[in-house]
């Protein structure tokens, strides 16, 4: 069994100038938990998921700065500002990871598994030789996939 025989084709993508407002409005209106980030012609750029997003968001706490002698106490942050304050920030803001981890639409089923367990990763791109999204996977595909491949033969 190939990643193609059970990967979303129907892949909702973002731009690296799309805001986090953009894209919480894809994720919520589609419910999906990550998008991939395409240039204008489609090639992969990075993944931003809703992991991330709330990683982004988290409230800053208070800090304790000392310069030599001198102590200063910065304070927290709430979440409503934190929200507040960065609906307009830009996609490429929010991508830490400049590592891609992608598969090709031939990877078989055990490099799925292989990939997903490794990294910890809940979706994967999947992209065509030109690095061109074609297609997105996610562990509950993988395990659907399983059941059908393994379980439902031993029924």
């Amino acid at each position: 069994m190939l990643v193609k025989d059970f990967m979303i084709r129907e892949v909702f993508v973002a731009r690296p100038d799309f805001t986090l407002k953009e894209i919480l409005r894809i994720l919520i209106d589609n419910k999906v938990g990550g998008v991939p980030v395409v240039d204008e012609h489609d090639k992969l750029l990075g993944m931003v998921t809703d992991g991330d997003i709330l990683r982004y968001l988290t409230p800053a706490e208070e800090a304790i700065m000392g310069y030599f002698t001198y102590i200063t106490v910065l304070p927290g942050e709430e979440l409503d500002e934190k929200v507040t304050s960065k609906m307009n920030d830009k996609v490429s803001q929010i991508i830490k990871n400049k590592r891609i981890t992608k598969l090709s639409p031939e990877d078989p089923l055990d490099e799925l598994i292989k990939v997903l367990s490794k990294h910890h990763f809940k979706k994967i791109p999947v992209v065509d030789k030109n690095d061109k999204v074609v297609g997105i996977i996610s562990r509950g595909d993988a395990l659907r996939a399983l059941y059908k491949e393994f379980v439902q033969k031993l029924e």
